[in-house]
């Protein structure tokens, strides 16, 4: 059970810091100067969401259901965690389609609201971590 409890706890902090940083590569590609610096912060978001981002993802969520069918599933506070990582995953989903939408039309928001979707990842990562550490009910 600690091998996996590591491991998910490994691929949240891998999940979470790509959270973190996609929305600054969002930042930098709807203020770049150029067709080439955006399609090289394209191929970087690309990158990251495809080969990085999206494991992680997905092996958080598989070890934390893993963990779930350990330890079971008791405590208040849990129902509250899981909707809170429901709702990383449509941040996660929804970075991906900003990265398609900047790709097909450019920057369609302003910078300051892709600057401003750094509070999503951090609010909720913030959440999670507080649930989990303190089982406040």
């Amino acid at each position: 059970m600690l091998l996996v409890l590591t491991l998910h706890i490994a691929f949240l902090l891998l999940w979470s810091a790509t959270l973190l940083y996609f929305p600054q590569l969002l930042v930098h590609q709807a203020s770049a100067k150029d067709d080439e610096e955006r399609q090289r912060f394209l191929k970087v978001q690309h990158t990251l969401y495809a080969f990085v981002m999206t494991p992680a993802g997905l092996l958080t969520i598989i070890f934390g259901i893993w963990l779930l069918f350990l330890q079971g599933f008791s405590g208040g506070w849990l129902p509250v965690k899981l909707s809170l990582v429901l709702f990383m995953v449509f941040f996660h989903v929804y970075c991906g389609n900003l990265m398609e939408e900047l790709k097909v039309q450019g920057p369609v928001h302003s910078i300051w609201f892709y600057r401003l979707l750094l509070l999503a990842p951090v609010l909720l990562i913030t959440a999670v971590v507080t649930l989990v550490v303190q089982k406040p009910f």
